[in-house]
This record gives C-alpha cells, structure tokens and sequence, in this order.
C-alpha cells in the first residue's frame, strides 16, 4: 500500500454531531439558568431570628427592593430615588397603584372584599407583596412602602420582609430550628 497516496487523500468530515452538541448544550443552559431571581438585586438582607423558610413563593408576586440609600427598584427599574425625590414619596404611592393596576387586570393579583371595623367594606389584595431591603436601609424607607400600602386605594394587606438565614457579611447562620416533642 503507497502510503503517499493514503496521506494525499481528502477526508471530509462530519459536522452534524458537533451541531448536535452545540443544540443539546445551548438546551442545557437555557434551562439551567434560574430565570426566577431575575427581580433581585444584589443586596445584603438582614439576618432573621427567627425564620419561616420561604419554599413556594407566590409566582406573581411583586418584589420590592430597597437599596441602602433608599432607592425603590421593581423589575430593575428605578422608581424612586431618595436623593432625587427627597420626602416626596407619590413615585412609590404610582408604582404600588400600577402593580395593583396591572396585576387585577391580568388576573396575576385577587381582591378580597373584607368588612373592617365600622361596617366599611374595602376590596384587598389578596395576595402578598414582598419587601427586600439591605441590612443598612434606614428604616424609615420600609416603613413608607408598608404605609402606602396600607392606603385605601392600594390595599396590599399582606406584606412579606424578607431576611436572610446566613449573614452575608460575618457568615454567622442561625441555629437549626429546635423540634418540639
């Protein structure tokens, strides 16, 4: 056999496993990445005491985060700036009438009609919001978020915190929950 003749040969080769590889790959990633923290900034929580494990989170709930300096961010976009609004906290009353707004006429929240002392009926929203602040966050800026959404017109009466399990910073994590016999 002229080994010349076998070294001077045209070999084609087959790219459809490697495209195939590629597909199954590109597959994998899109399905791996966690599309569901997409509406969480980067923040350092406070630690919780004590704690109730957050398993099954509402799927459209609303998420509030609360930067250090104050500043209102839902669905990464900036809403209210403390440094730019001051005391002037109507952008956090229009982006809580907006969520409510939206999330009624996509059916993503429900009202409840609840009787309150005095005989006043009101329509609530009957699903939660969550608030996510930075341990450092003057307390001031929660409080106004929990304030307007206490309003009438806005009616979220259900308003989750949320803590962390483990300190971001010190990485001291809280004792395990003792079981009671």
């Amino acid at each position: 056999m002229d080994m010349q003749k076998v070294a001077q040969q045209n070999v084609d080769m087959d790219m459809t496993p490697m495209i195939d590889c590629v597909f199954l790959l590109m597959i994998f990633f899109v399905l791996v990445i966690d599309l569901s923290q997409k509406n969480l900034e980067d923040l350092i929580l406070p630690r919780a005491q004590f704690q109730e494990p957050d398993d099954k989170p509402p799927e459209n709930r609303p998420i509030l985060n609360v930067l250090q300096n104050g500043t209102v961010v839902y669905e990464g976009k900036v809403y209210y700036d403390a440094i730019k609004h001051g005391t002037n906290y109507k952008p956090i009353k229009d982006l809580l009438l907006s969520i409510r707004t939206y999330g009624l006429a996509t059916g993503r929240l429900h009202l409840k009609e609840e009787e309150l002392p005095g005989g006043i009926k009101a329509k609530l929203i009957d699903d939660p919001i969550l608030i996510r602040a930075d341990k450092w966050t003057e307390w001031h800026y929660i409080g106004e978020i929990m304030k307007q959404c206490s309003q009438p017109e806005i009616a979220f009466w259900k308003v989750e915190l949320a803590m962390s399990e483990k300190d971001k910073e010190t990485g001291e994590k809280n004792p395990p929950k003792s079981v009671k016999q």
